[in-house]
């Protein structure tokens, strides 16, 4: 089934799940790379696929909110305390609140630093302006939400580890294939 159900999560919502964490991931490696090795070719090519895969990203992260958006979620367990629900809604928030400033605050640092974007060289898109303290401003933005995501994305994680190890009920089963 495409959509979500009352008790389960659609393939759609299942696919961008999956997809997102695994570029996310991805970007957090590609990242670690490219800030600890010498300049290069090679790293600038690590950065232009960084900012490539940020855009991406971006789109990805507004479809999945516009399905998010359409779709019924399907609940927690009645048994769920309510700290615990909370809690997993907040995280949530806080998880799609960052998907978004990750992305705009990459784009900023090096728009604003006068570096164009080149999407995956089907298109560039010409820097907005040139303004080091507000590209710097966004830089440090860009590194303080990376850390807030790590730790957010980690609760996330924990969070399903308890629901599937500890209580022993379906809610990890339902993102899973």
């Amino acid at each position: 089934m495409l959509n979500n159900t009352s008790i389960s999560y659609g393939t759609i919502t299942r696919s961008l799940h999956w997809l997102m964490a695994a570029f996310f991931l991805g970007m957090f490696l590609v990242a670690y790379i490219m800030i600890n090795i010498p300049k290069s070719d090679f790293r600038m090519s690590l950065y232009d696929l960084h900012k490539a895969t940020g855009l991406l990203l971006f789109a990805l992260v507004a479809l999945r909110l516009m399905w998010r958006l359409v779709n019924v979620q399907p609940a927690l367990p009645a048994s769920t305390p309510l700290w615990q629900q909370r809690a997993a809604h907040w995280n949530i928030v806080f998880l799609y609140m960052l998907m978004f400033l990750m992305p705009i605050s990459g784009f900023l640092t090096s728009s604003l630093g006068g570096h164009e974007i080149t999407f995956y060289y089907l298109f560039t898109l010409a820097p907005l302006a040139h303004d080091e303290a507000w590209s710097e401003f966004f830089s440090d933005a860009h590194e303080i939400f990376s850390i807030l995501l790590i730790i957010v994305f980690a609760l996330h994680v924990l969070g399903s580890l308890h629901h599937h190890y500890i209580r022993k009920d379906n809610v990890m089963r339902k993102m899973l294939f």
